[in-house]
């Protein structure tokens, strides 16, 4: 999934709630007027044509997911208009900004929605209207919670589990490494590729510095290795992020930069296209911390022109004293335009994406796991025993090492994060003084 920086989200919330306030208490209760009949059509009698803005699907799973839609609706037309992640969330704040709001449209989780909330149509009416009175037991419970908060005003469409180390099955086996469990054998295995001078190779872990969430990806894993909800805790005002375990998780963060082990430039490097072509498409990396949503690209090696590779999966290596732990969110939520002229159209393309065939599409496709209760990964798609053991390795640790949700509720704080993640990262700032800004900004927050 995929955000902007925290000074024009803000500005974005305070001109869409200035725009919006006279309409904005009523639209998180009850949906328009023009949504009360959403749902009651037989699916080939519902027409029309709506817009569909993500950086999700790609073309590989586009292509079945709206063959299977148009054939349950066959007079409704989805024109789908997909960014790269990296480019998203400014796409559709300029387009927001100049009143070209599409019909439905993908959100980064946290932020995002919150400041577009006055634009968007709340789906519970819609939902209950169509699946029934307990429409939410539909769908994975913990996925939901951002949702939830969020008075639906958007549905989740899968599961998205980080970080994990994904790496070059056949590059670990010319050097003669074993896949990481621990930091320590993570510093080994780049010190056989460092002493290897593999041609092409940057002997590092990769690492996409330069996108907020996957930053705190890693911190909020290393403070659940430590310290299992502290960080929340700490989020809520019940915990300082001055506190001990804070220091030593910011301290680790650190190690990875002092012991160099990603490669260099990694705090301008994005995932998608900068970290997934240097890994997939030009092959410079041996390995590289990413979310479980890598396994779609495993399925599609044929595809994307990369079937002579094998890759594996492992969960992030463990710091001294650490456990295993991954998190979760509900990912790629949907919302309608409240100002859509073919809601009812809109409603039964989110619903098929949320509770449709989509998700069985999805679990063949495992770009995610399945938001819809009942429905895991299938393993079909996936050619060697190893990379299927890696679904093996993602659906262990949402079994057995949830540490918690990906994204924290207030967005000031994450941002703080970030920058004073990436501070650290420079030597800018020491970690007892990263954490004391951060805690600036948690006491700042008005809870």
């Amino acid at each position: 999934m995929k955000r902007m920086r925290l000074a024009s989200s803000l500005l974005i919330g305070l001109m869409l709630l200035s725009a919006c306030s006279a309409q904005t208490q009523s639209t998180t209760a009850t949906p328009s007027s023009d949504t009360k009949t959403a749902a009651t059509q037989k699916p080939e009698e519902v027409t029309g044509e709506i817009s569909f803005w993500s950086w999700s699907p790609e073309d590989n799973v586009w292509q079945p997911l709206i063959k299977a839609f148009n054939e349950k609706y066959p007079k409704i037309k989805v024109n789908y208009v997909r960014t790269p992640s990296a480019d998203y969330d400014k796409k559709i704040q300029v387009a927001i900004q100049g009143g070209e709001v599409p019909d439905v449209m993908a959100f980064s989780n946290g932020p995002m929605i919150k400041n577009y909330s006055p634009i968007l149509e709340p789906l519970a009416p819609l939902a209950e209207k169509s699946l029934g009175k307990d429409w939410q037991k539909l769908f994975k419970s913990t996925p939901m919670e951002s949702a939830k908060k969020n008075d639906y005003k958007t549905i989740p469409t899968g599961v998205a589990v980080t970080p994990f180390l994904s790496y070059d099955v056949d590059l670990f086996k010319k050097v003669g490494a074993e896949p990481p469990k621990t930091y320590d054998e993570l510093k080994q295995v780049v010190k056989k590729f460092e002493d290897a001078k593999l041609p092409g190779i940057v002997p590092r872990l990769g690492f996409a510095g330069g996108k907020s969430a996957t930053v705190t990806d890693v911190f909020y894993t290393l403070v659940n290795q430590i310290a299992p909800g502290k960080l929340y805790e700490a989020d809520a005002g019940k915990a300082k992020f001055t506190d001990p375990e804070f220091i030593q998780a910011t301290n680790a963060f650190k190690q990875f930069y002092t012991d160099h082990l990603f490669q260099d430039g990694n705090l301008t490097t994005k995932f998608d296209p900068d970290l997934r072509d240097m890994y997939e498409q030009k092959r410079q990396l041996p390995m590289i911390l990413v979310g479980a949503w890598i396994m779609t690209d495993v399925a599609n090696k044929d595809g994307l022109k990369i079937g002579d590779r094998t890759f594996g999966l492992v969960p992030m290596p463990t710091i001294a004293g650490g456990k295993t732990s991954v998190l979760i969110n509900g990912d790629v939520p949907l919302g309608i335009s409240k100002d859509s002229k073919h809601k009812e159209a809109a409603w039964r393309f989110v619903e098929f994406m949320a509770t449709g065939e989509y998700q069985t599409i999805l679990s063949k496709a495992l770009q995610f796991l399945p938001v819809k209760e009942g429905l895991s990964m299938d393993k079909s798609a996936l050619k060697t025993d190893i990379e299927k053991q890696s679904v093996d390795v993602v659906l262990n640790a949402l079994t057995n090492n949830v540490g918690g949700i990906r994204f924290l509720d207030n967005a000031s704080i994450e941002q703080a994060l970030f920058t004073n993640l990436q501070k650290v990262a420079t030597g800018a700032v020491t970690p007892e003084q990263a954490m004391a800004e951060v805690q600036k900004a948690s006491d700042a927050v008005k809870r």
